[in-house]
C-alpha cells in the first residue's frame, strides 16, 4: 500500500472546474427545460456532450493531483469511457426534464441520473489506471459518497426550478449556494473516492516523470473553454428567446388592441355600429324563442353641433364621454347593451321577455339623466337627446330594419324639438320623402356643380415639404353654405350617387393637378379618396386611365387612397385591381388604418405603397403609452414591408414632435392647414416656390394664407 499525496495547485484547478461544471449543468438544465419538444433531442446532445466532457476533465485533473512514486502508462481508453459514461448519464439527466416543466419526480430522476455520472466517470477512470484499485470492505463509504452527491444535486436542482423563479437578490444568492453546494459534492466525494482507494503497481506499469503539469493544465483550459462556451451559448440563447417571446406578446397584444379598436369607438370605448349590428343579429336570432322579444333605443345629442363649433372639438369629445358615461349608468341598471353608432348618435340594445315596457324604462331613465347638467370648464352645459325606440318583431324582423325604424323614431323627434322619446310607428315612414327630397337636392348640385375639391398637405418630416395633396370634397350648397362630406356621402352611397360624384372628383383632381405641374412646377402626388362602391365598379381601371388621359397627367401623380374595409370585403378582387393599379404607376394608400378589419397579414398580400395612421392614434398620442405602442408597432411593421407611414390629425407641436421621434416619413393635420381651396393652396404653393426653404416658410405659408372649414 502507497500513501498518497495531492498537489495544492491541480486541486485548485479541479475545484474551479467543478463549480464550472455545476453552474452549466444547472443553467443547461433550466434552459433545456424551456425548449420545444421537436428541438429538445438536438439541445440535450449537444448540452451532454459539452457537460460530459467537463465531467472527465474534472475528475482527470483530480487524479493527475495525485503524486505517485510511479506513474502508470494508460491509453486513450483512459479518455474514451469516462467521457462516454459522463455523456451519457449527462443526456439522461437532461432528458428527464427536457421540453417540459420538471415536477418532483423528474427533478428527483434528475438528481438521481448526476450523481450516477459522478460515480460512475470516477470508476471508470479509475478501472482504467492500472494499479488503483478499490476494494470490497470499502463500497459503503462509495454508496455514502453517492448519497452525498444525490441530495447536493437534488437540493441544487430544487432551488433553480422554483416557479416562479426567484430574480430578487435573496433568488440570486440561493442560487450561488446551491451551485456551491453541488460543486462541493461533486468534488468532495470524488476526493472520498481518491482516498480510501489503494494503490497497487503491478510489473506492467512502467515509471513515469513529474506529474505533467503541462497537461494538467490543457486539460483544465480547454475544459473550462468549452464549458464557458456552452454557458455563453446557452445565456444568449436563451435571452433571444425571452427577447423573441416578448416581442412575439407585444405584437398579440398590438394585434388584440387593433381587433378590438376595429370593433369598438376610440373615444368612448364603446362597440361601434358594426359590433352593435352584429350584436343584434344574434340577439334576433337567439330570440326566436315564444315570449321573448327585444327592443333598440337610439338616440342623439339635440345641435351638438353647434355646440362642438363653439365651444371646440376637445369639450364634444368630452361631452360625448361624459354621456357614455351616464347612459352607461342607466343600462347597466336593466343589463342592456350600450354602443356608439356615429358622431352623437348611440344606440342601447334590450334583450327582455316585455322588451317594450323595459324600453320605456330606459328611456325615462336616459331622459332624466340628461336633466343633470354637466360642468364645462366651470359652465353649467345643459343638453338634451332625442331618442327613437323600435321593438322586435312588431317594428320589423331584419336588424337593419329595426336599427333603421329607431332612427327614423328618432328623426321625427328630434323635428318635434327634442328632448323627448318616440316609439316607431308605420306612419313615421312618411319621413322617407324627405330623404328622397335630400336625394333630389344632391342630384341637383351635382348637375348645378355646386360641388369642389379643397385640398390638406401632407408634410415630408424630413425635409419639411408638401410631399402630396389630399383632395376632399366640399358641398357648396346655396343656402346651407359649405358641407362637409359626412353629411352627404352617406346618403350619395345609399343612392348610388356617389359613382358620378366620385367620378367627377376624380377628373377634377387630375385636372387640377397637371395645372399645378404646368403652372407652379409642382411635382407631388394629388390624393383621391375612393369609396367601396366606386371601388367596386367594373370600370373603374379604365376610369382612372381616362381621367389621367384626358388631364395630360402621368400615373405617377395620382395616388388612390382606400380603407381597409374596402380591400377586405372582396380581397381576391381587391387585389387584382390594386396590382393593375401598380401596373399603370398609380400608387395606394391605406386611410385610416388600424379602424377597420387590421388585419397584419394583408399588408404583405396587397400591393400597397403608403399607410395613413387613422387620428385616433394620434389624438391621444402625447399622453397615452398604448397608442405610441400602437404607432411604433404600424411604423416598424410598415418598414418590413417597405411602406411608407403618414399620421394623420396633427394638431399640435408636440404631436409632431412625437411622430417624428417615432420615424413616421409625413403628416398631415391642422397644425400645418385644414382642408383649403385650390385658389388659396395654389397661392401656397407659388409663396413656397419663391422662398424654395423647408418646414418653417411651408407653416409660414400655410398659416399666412389661413385656411377654411
Amino acid at each position: 500500500m502507497t500513501v498518497l499525496t495531492t498537489d495544492a495547485w491541480a486541486l485548485a484547478l479541479a475545484a474551479v472546474m467543478a463549480i464550472l461544471v455545476s453552474h452549466t449543468t444547472l443553467t443547461l438544465a433550466w434552459r433545456v427545460s424551456t425548449v420545444s419538444t421537436r428541438n429538445s433531442a438536438c439541445v440535450v446532445l449537444a448540452s451532454s456532450l459539452a457537460l460530459g466532457f467537463g465531467l472527465w476533465a474534472t475528475n482527470f485533473i483530480q487524479v493527475m493531483s495525485l503524486w505517485l512514486p510511479e506513474r502508470p502508462n494508460v491509453g486513450i481508453s483512459w479518455f474514451v469511457l469516462p467521457f462516454a459514461v459522463a455523456a451519457a448519464t449527462q443526456a439522461c439527466a437532461l432528458l428527464f426534464i427536457a421540453g417540459r416543466k420538471p415536477d418532483a419526480a423528474a427533478i428527483t430522476g434528475a438528481a438521481f441520473a448526476l450523481a450516477v455520472g459522478a460515480g460512475m466517470t470516477r470508476c471508470a477512470a479509475l478501472d482504467e489506471l492500472p494499479g488503483l484499485l478499490v476494494l470490497q470492505e470499502e463500497l459503503p463509504w462509495i454508496g455514502g459518497s453517492f448519497l452525498i452527491a444525490f441530495v447536493t444535486f437534488l437540493a441544487a436542482l430544487w432551488v433553480w426550478f422554483r416557479d416562479p423563479p426567484d430574480r430578487s437578490w435573496r433568488g440570486a444568492c440561493a442560487r450561488i449556494l446551491a451551485t456551491l453546494a453541488a460543486a462541493i459534492g461533486l468534488l468532495g466525494t470524488s476526493a472520498q473516492s481518491l482516498a480510501i482507494s489503494r494503490l497497487l503497481f503491478h510489473a506492467c506499469c512502467q515509471e513515469a516523470a513529474s506529474p505533467g503539469r503541462l497537461l494538467v493544465i490543457s486539460v483544465a483550459a480547454l475544459g473550462c473553454a468549452v464549458l464557458s462556451i456552452t454557458l455563453v451559448i446557452a445565456i444568449c440563447c436563451g435571452r433571444l428567446k425571452d427577447r423573441a417571446g416578448r416581442n412575439a406578446r407585444d405584437l398579440e397584444a398590438i394585434d388584440a388592441r387593433l381587433q378590438y379598436l376595429s370593433t369598438h369607438d376610440s373615444l368612448t370605448g364603446l362597440p361601434n355600429r358594426q359590433r352593435f349590428k352584429d350584436r343584434l343579429a344574434n340577439s334576433i336570432a337567439d330570440t326566436q324563442r315564444a315570449g321573448r322579444s327585444l327592443a333598440i333605443v337610439v338616440f342623439d345629442l339635440d345641435r351638438f353641433s353647434a355646440i362642438n363649433h363653439s365651444l371646440g372639438h376637445g369639450v364634444g369629445d368630452w361631452l360625448l364621454t361624459e354621456v357614455a358615461r351616464r347612459i352607461a349608468a342607466v343600462a347597466s341598471q336593466s343589463t342592456a347593451t350600450l354602443a356608439r353608432l356615429d358622431g352623437d348618435e348611440f344606440a342601447v340594445l334590450i334583450e327582455h321577455v316585455a322588451a317594450r315596457l323595459e324600453a320605456q324604462t330606459v328611456a325615462a331613465a336616459m331622459l332624466a339623466a340628461f336633466e343633470e347638467p354637466m360642468q364645462v370648464n366651470g359652465m353649467a352645459l345643459r343638453v338634451r337627446a332625442s331618442i327613437g325606440v323600435s321593438v322586435w318583431p312588431d317594428d320589423g324582423r331584419r336588424s337593419d330594419d329595426l336599427l333603421a325604424h329607431a332612427e327614423v323614431a328618432m328623426t321625427i323627434a328630434k323635428e318635434r324639438g327634442g328632448g323627448q322619446a318616440l316609439f316607431f310607428e308605420p306612419g313615421m315612414t312618411d319621413s322617407m320623402h324627405e330623404l328622397l327630397a335630400q336625394e333630389d337636392d344632391l342630384r341637383r348640385a351635382l348637375a348645378a356643380q355646386e360641388f369642389e375639391l379643397y385640398y390638406q398637405p401632407e408634410i415630408s418630416i424630413k425635409t419639411g415639404r408638401i410631399v402630396a395633396a389630399e383632395a376632399l370634397l366640399r358641398w357648396r350648397h346655396p343656402n346651407k353654405g359649405i358641407i362637409g362630406p359626412n353629411s352627404f356621402i352617406p346618403l350619395a352611397e345609399e343612392t348610388g350617387l356617389i359613382v358620378p360624384l366620385g367620378e367627377w372628383a376624380l377628373r377634377e383632381a387630375c385636372r387640377q393637378a397637371r395645372a399645378w405641374q404646368v403652372e407652379l412646377g409642382a411635382s407631388f402626388p394629388v390624393a383621391v379618396n375612393l369609396s367601396a362602391t366606386q371601388f367596386r365598379q367594373p370600370n373603374i381601371l379604365p376610369l382612372i386611365r381616362a381621367a389621367l388621359a384626358d388631364a395630360g397627367l402621368d400615373a405617377g401623380a395620382l395616388e388612390i387612397e382606400l380603407t381597409e374595409s374596402v380591400l377586405m370585403t372582396n380581397p381576391e378582387e381587391s387585389a387584382g385591381v390594386l396590382k393593375q393599379l401598380r401596373r399603370m404607376g398609380v400608387s395606394v394608400a391605406i386611410d385610416d388604418f388600424g379602424t377597420g378589419y387590421s388585419s397584419l397579414s394583408y399588408l404583405r398580400r396587397f400591393p400597397i405603397d403608403k399607410l395613413k395612421i387613422d387620428r385616433s392614434f394620434i389624438r391621444d398620442l402625447t399622453i397615452s403609452r398604448t397608442d405610441e405602442s400602437i404607432v411604433r408597432a404600424i411604423v416598424s411593421l410598415a418598414r418590413s414591408v417597405g411602406l411608407r407611414v403618414v399620421a394623420e390629425g396633427i394638431e399640435s407641436a408636440e404631436q409632431l414632435e412625437l411622430v417624428t421621434r417615432l420615424e413616421c416619413d409625413q403628416w398631415q393635420g391642422y397644425h400645418c392647414a385644414a382642408p383649403q381651396t385650390a385658389a388659396c393652396f395654389e397661392a401656397t404653393l407659388g409663396d413656397l416656390s419663391a422662398t424654395r426653404t423647408g418646414i418653417a416658410a411651408t407653416l409660414a405659408a400655410l398659416v399666412a394664407r389661413g385656411t377654411e372649414p
